[in-house]
Formats: C-alpha cells, structure tokens, sequence
C-alpha cells in the first residue's frame, strides 16, 4: 500500500469517528451513516479500502461511545439498567455491531458520490 493512501485511510478512519460521535449524540441513527460517509469519502483507494475506511471508523466509534457510557461521561435514559460489563456487555456488542453496519452503509454511500 502507498504511503499517501495509508495516511488518507488513517485521516478518513479519524474523522470519521469523530463525526460519528459528535453527530450520534444529537441524532442517533444520521450520526454513524454521515460518519462512514465522511470515511469513505476521505479515504483514497479502490471500493473496499474505502468500505473498510467506513467500517473500522464505526468500530472506532463504537469503542469510544462505550466507554464513554461504561465511564458515565454521557448521560443516556438506559444507563441505569446498565449493570457494568456482565449484564451490559449484550448491549455493548450490540453498539458496536449497530455502528459497524450503519458506517459501512455510509460508507457505501460516498462510493458513489465520489465517481
């Protein structure tokens, strides 16, 4: 791999996580789809280093929402059913996956939108 393509890879990973997470906290479903966008979108290369642009920020961003969580830096309505890592590690998984998912689909998205 070039070394201008693994610095844009890198560059589109990073923002997008962090406009997955800004945006997921204001509007939770726009926030990983307009995130994977943005990774793919500023990620340089063929489709699937662009769609992995877009899945590996939505990891990113999901290892992030979850501490953030576990560490009751952000005040969600469902935190007080969260019982730490043994009965929350479910919803945990889940996050990731929904992050994941939506941020390849965004992902997908700006590969058409950048041809």
């Amino acid at each position: 791999m070039a070394d201008g393509t693994q610095k844009d890879l890198a560059m589109g990973v990073i923002a997008g996580c962090i406009v997955m997470v800004v945006i997921d906290l204001l509007i939770p479903f726009a926030g990983p789809v307009i995130g994977g966008f943005t990774a793919g979108y500023i990620a340089k290369g063929d489709r699937a280093k662009r769609a992995g642009a877009g899945m590996l920020a939505g990891l990113l961003a999901a290892v992030v929402i979850t501490i953030a969580v576990y560490q009751r830096l952000v005040y969600t309505k469902g935190m007080a059913y969260l019982a730490g890592w043994g009965t929350g590690l479910f919803l945990y998984l889940v996050i990731g996956l929904y992050f994941f998912c939506l941020g390849f689909l965004g992902a997908v998205i700006s590969l058409a939108a950048r041809k």
